[in-house]
């Protein structure tokens, strides 16, 4: 197990190395999605316009890898992390995974997003209220699933806070007492 957590780890690390560096490398000729778009549209496909299609596909292919990654290292954490928290039935754990999960889900939407809007807007005529419709859906679920990682996140939690809480009302009424022995 810890081989492969250390191996996704270096993978997630390498592969959002080369996506930084070739982003970068891309940024000095100008290339981009939205350009590509523009480009490939009125002047045809040049081997340019191919080339740096390519190029953008492999990012995406690159960013999902290093999604994926991430998603398998937040399952084996999550189950580690949670087995010291005191209180915690282990039962749930498949549920905090998944909010945990659905977290990770939203980031992605606004990233995603992020990113989608400027090349919708640049649609003639319906752009604007397409990346309107758009980020108003992409917010509506956002809203959705973070309601849903919260309720679960608190059910599985509650047992763990009421046995905090328990602790603190215990060692506060210890202390009182002592306190008033001691003045008594």
């Amino acid at each position: 197990m810890r081989e492969e957590i250390e191996k996704r780890i270096l993978r997630i690390l390498i592969n959002a190395g080369l996506i930084f560096l070739i982003v970068f490398a891309l940024s000095f000729f100008n290339i981009s999605l939205s350009s590509i778009l523009i480009i490939a549209s009125p002047s045809g496909f040049t081997l340019a316009t191919a080339a740096a299609l390519i190029i953008v596909i492999v990012l995406f292919f690159m960013v999902l890898r290093v999604i994926l990654d991430l998603i398998r290292v937040i399952d084996v954490a999550s189950g580690s992390i949670l087995r010291y928290i005191p209180g915690f039935n282990p039962k749930n754990e498949p549920a905090i995974v998944r909010a945990l999960k659905e977290l990770l889900t939203i980031f992605v939407v606004a990233i995603l997003v992020s990113i989608a809007s400027p090349l919708i807007s640049s649609i003639p005529e319906i752009g604007g209220w397409l990346s309107l419709v758009v980020s108003a859906a992409a917010f509506i679920f956002s809203i959705i699933l973070m309601y849903d990682a919260g309720r679960t996140i608190y059910a599985a939690f509650e047992s763990s806070i009421q046995a905090i809480i328990d602790r603190i009302v215990t060692h506060s009424n210890i202390g009182s007492e002592e306190e008033e022995k001691k003045y008594a």
